[in-house]
């Protein structure tokens, strides 16, 4: 599961990489739209969440992370 945890933050990296390169804002056959990597990187943020809570990791000071309220479902099995 660390493992993967790295995976993700690599990945949220990349996705604001690329609206930090590309702009908020792309232009799309329907008009100017919201970069779909700034949706992929919040769900991507959710999900290292879930995984450090899964881990017992803390939260640090200033993360950008969403605050836990514990860990449900396949997360928290065995954790009791």
């Amino acid at each position: 599961m660390l493992e993967e945890g790295c995976r993700t933050r690599d990945r949220i990296v990349q996705l604001d990489a690329a609206v930090a390169t590309e702009g908020l804002m792309i232009e799309s056959s329907q008009g100017s739209r919201l970069h779909p990597a700034i949706a992929e990187a919040r769900q991507q943020r959710l999900t290292l969440a879930r995984l450090l809570v899964s881990l017992g990791i803390p939260a640090l000071e200033g993360d950008d992370l969403p605050a836990s309220r514990g860990v449900r479902g396949v997360y928290g099995k065995g954790r009791r």
